[in-house]
């Protein structure tokens, strides 16, 4: 398809998508695994790539050769995993300080209603799901159990778990608002990082 190096580098430069196609499915995986090493979350880690991809293609695009634009993918992909460490970092500590501030053993009506709709709407997703996707969610997500004892009390395979959790996961992401899905994707990376 790309008669060399150069070729691939100039027609990417030149924003050619095929160019871009070929290097997304060169690197994305390694980004993946890049990215699951900072933050300790896979579904977050896909987004993370992505991403930087984005961001790669978005840009001026001029680079010297490939290990300069892989250097450049990793870069990125390392500074927005940290930005999104950081960033839920902020969101978790916003959201202790805010309960900690409520009286205890009593919440506002407004809280305890914005909680109900938040988790009615996450529920109603969760059903709607096909039926491995949302047992597995369930029990990852509701009882907050690892790929390994959800693929143990389910009798299948670790990678069957971890696919019928990224179908379910945009499955969700499409169906849900984007603050519900937040909250539902903040909950699952704390459930992942306790098991690490």
């Amino acid at each position: 398809m790309f008669a060399n190096e150069t070729y691939l580098l100039e027609r990417f430069a030149l924003s050619d998508e095929m160019a871009f196609e070929y290097i997304f499915h060169k690197y994305y995986a390694r980004l993946c695994l890049y990215a699951s090493n900072i933050c300790n979350s896979k579904i977050l880690a896909e987004d993370i790539a992505k991403e930087a991809f984005m961001k790669i293609w978005k840009g001026e695009k001029i680079f010297k050769s490939l290990d300069h634009l892989k250097n450049s993918l990793y870069q990125s992909t390392r500074q927005l995993a940290l930005n999104k460490l950081l960033s839920l970092k902020r969101s978790l500590k916003r959201e202790e300080d805010y309960y900690s501030d409520l009286p205890q053993h009593e919440e506002s009506p407004l809280h305890r209603i914005i909680h109900a709709e938040v988790m009615g709407e996450l529920y109603d997703a969760i059903n709607k799901l096909p039926d491995q996707a949302k047992k597995v969610i369930i029990l990852s997500y509701l009882e907050g159990k690892s790929n390994q004892e959800i693929a143990d009390a389910l009798q299948i395979n670790l990678q069957t778990v971890k696919n019928y959790k990224l179908r379910a996961i945009k499955h969700l992401r499409s169906s849900l608002k984007p603050e519900s899905f937040i909250i539902f994707i903040s909950a699952l990376y704390l459930i992942e990082k306790n098991h690490f």
